[in-house]
């Protein structure tokens, strides 16, 4: 199953552990398109050499940031394809001579088979939201219309922001600035992990998502691996021996406990 591995490229100095290990399919996050992630440039990302390449465009997009979306798209030589947040983005490639595939990648959303059915029919896959149990993703593989996508590991994402939280933080307090830190909430003690750019931020969970129970489920596209904050020996231990025991700094987020949303109904 490390064949079907869709790993976010954190650091290109780790590619050939990767390969030795049998990641073959790459994502790159597109810089001045993403937040949350190491971006690379489309000159860094032509330059490296794997034969499977997937960009992530993951920023919510306004009309000038479309626009020099559209101007670049003609430039994405040797790209398989797309993982897309904002819907601006899918109407921009449908408009233009775009033949890559195109994958709906939504955080929290995307959690049930209507939703997915609705989008399997205007794209090649959509990654499903990883706050669902296992009974419940195993209910969407089967029976969905088409392959899905499904976070294997990596940082959850909690939450994104257009603001830059870290920034207003240090200011604030008059304090060094950095652009990756570790908070926690005074009331509950629950640690985030964040990860600031220009364009705003990305809060990630304390623990790391490991959901290598997922490998067991059919009509499967890719399973996502986020390297991005890992370490890297945690990382190649797990893509190593995907079953070797949890260790203490990540856990299987959902999908043995059912999260509410809203109320339920009477």
């Amino acid at each position: 199953m490390i064949s079907k591995i869709l790993l976010v490229l954190d650091n290109p100095l780790y590619l050939n552990d990767y390969r030795k290990v049998g990641v073959t399919t790459f994502l790159f996050p597109l810089k001045g398109f993403c937040v949350g992630y190491r971006e690379y440039s489309l000159d860094e990302i032509n330059k490296i050499d794997v034969s499977n390449k997937y960009l992530l465009v993951n920023r919510v997009l306004d009309c000038k940031d479309i626009d020099a979306f559209k101007k670049i798209i003609a430039n994405f030589q040797g790209i398989k394809g797309i993982l897309f947040e904002d819907i601006g983005v899918y109407q921009s490639l449908k408009n233009v001579n775009y033949s890559g595939e195109m994958i709906l990648f939504q955080n929290h959303f995307n959690c049930n088979q209507k939703s997915i059915d609705f989008w399997l029919d205007r794209v090649n896959s959509v990654v499903v939201s990883n706050e669902l149990t296992y009974k419940e993703l195993e209910y969407i593989a089967s029976n969905v219309k088409g392959e899905i996508v499904l976070h294997l590991y990596g940082y959850n994402q909690v939450m994104y922001s257009r603001r830059k939280l870290l920034t207003n933080f240090y200011n604030e307090f008059e304090l060094d600035k950095h652009d990756k830190r570790v908070i926690e909430d005074k009331a509950t003690h629950v640690k985030f992990r964040a990860y600031e750019n220009e364009y705003g931020t990305v809060m990630y969970s304390e623990k790391i998502f490991n959901g290598h129970k997922l490998l067991n489920l059919d009509n499967v596209k890719y399973f996502y691996v986020n390297s991005t904050l890992i370490n890297h020996d945690l990382l190649m231990s797990f893509l190593k021996d995907v079953n070797r025991p949890l260790d203490n700094e990540e856990d299987d987020g959902f999908l043995e406990k059912e999260t509410i949303y809203k109320l339920k109904e009477r």
